[in-house]
């Protein structure tokens, strides 16, 4: 009894034995895995934003074998060209599948969540990576490269402005001109004025030259993201006088256009009139530029909705209202137009007698 036991026990130890090194052999196996090959439908990609919900490009990849019975879990992985690492990459997590369409809105949140630029082509890295578990060492395909041209929803700015030896206050950046914004597109800022000859940059921020906006050397847009980037070129005033300076960051482009003034009146005053005051003709006067007679400007708090118009001091022989969406803090004024529908807040209040143009700043 005591020897059949023996054996018993002898059999349960080799069994136990060789149970473990097929174990630690399917684990080794496991280790190293076969590197996949992506693919893609396209590489060349211009992104639009009504087009957001169609697909852009299909990837297809090579499924990669671990050498052992598990299921392979794939992660798109995408990243800017600055980062050979995928350090901060942005990634689509796949599990077992070997194909992925992926859209236009998709991509462009993806190009713009990786700092791409917008409106013009950039280089996108993307590659697959493959594993099985944390436990085990993942292996990536080689990385292949699409040139992709994003869009913005948005423009990353409520309002540029222009500084230079052409402006009012020209090099003081803490005293920088604000433009205006286009009711068609988002996208484009204006400025309709007097110039002095002299050169023209656009900043994203009082007081700080970065981000910022100069000329590339060919009369495009060339963007100064931050103080380390290099300083871009300035676009030159050829003369002093009336001129509509107007910049497309779709487009990436600027225009420079004689403007003329004359025979447009000069307004002792103008303010704003509305529900917030009763529609008193007590109205708040806003500042005149002491360079631009027909730009004026001031900050004003609301302590409620409130509707309004602009006006001259006296009378209602002249008046603004909006021309385009009532609810825009940005657009094109005209006489005897509806009212303006502005929230509560504090604002930075820009008008332009010569255009109509108005914007309100929130502060």
């Amino acid at each position: 009894m005591k020897k059949q036991l023996h054996h018993i026990l002898y059999l349960l130890v080799c069994s136990l034995t060789l149970w473990a090194c097929d174990k630690d052999e399917d684990m080794t196996m496991a280790r190293t895995g076969t590197i996949p090959a992506l693919t893609a439908t396209q590489s060349n990609l211009v992104l639009e934003e009504a087009q957001s919900s169609r697909d852009a490009v299909t990837f297809t990849w090579t499924t990669s074998n671990f050498g052992y019975a598990a299921a392979v879990r794939y992660t798109l992985q995408f990243a800017h060209p600055d980062d050979a690492t995928f350090a901060s990459a942005r990634t689509i997590v796949l599990n077992n599948q070997t194909v992925r369409t992926v859209s236009v809105g998709e991509l462009n949140v993806i190009a713009n969540e990786i700092g791409l630029p917008t409106f013009e082509p950039a280089a996108m890295l993307v590659r697959i990576k493959a594993d099985i578990s944390d436990r085990f060492e993942a292996v990536y395909s080689d990385p292949i490269t699409l040139n992709v041209t994003s869009y913005l929803s948005e423009p990353p700015f409520a309002t540029l402005y222009m500084v230079g030896s052409a402006t009012e206050f020209e090099w003081d950046n803490s005293k920088p001109t604000p433009m205006f914004r286009s009711e068609e597109d988002m996208f484009i800022y204006t400025f309709t004025g007097r110039f002095k000859a002299g050169d023209l940059k656009f900043l994203g921020e009082p007081g700080k030259w970065a981000p910022q906006y100069g000329n590339d050397g060919s009369d495009g847009l060339q963007f100064r993201e931050t103080d380390a980037d290099p300083d871009p070129g300035a676009f030159t005033i050829p003369a002093e006088g009336y001129y509509t300076v107007t910049l497309s960051l779709r487009e990436n482009s600027l225009t420079i256009e004689p403007y003329s003034a004359a025979g447009s009146p000069t307004y002792p005053a103008i303010g704003i009139i509305g529900e917030f005051n009763g529609w008193s003709d007590n109205l708040p006067l806003l500042a005149k530029s002491a360079y631009n007679p027909h730009f004026w400007s001031k900050e004003h708090t609301f302590e409620a909705d409130t509707e309004l118009k602009f006006r001259i001091q006296s009378g209602w022989t002249v008046n603004w209202g909006a021309n385009g969406e009532p609810t825009s803090l940005y657009g094109t004024g005209g006489q005897d137009r509806p009212n303006l529908q502005i929230p509560a807040g504090t604002y930075l209040i820009l008008f332009n007698d010569l255009t109509g143009e108005y914007l309100f700043l929130e502060k």
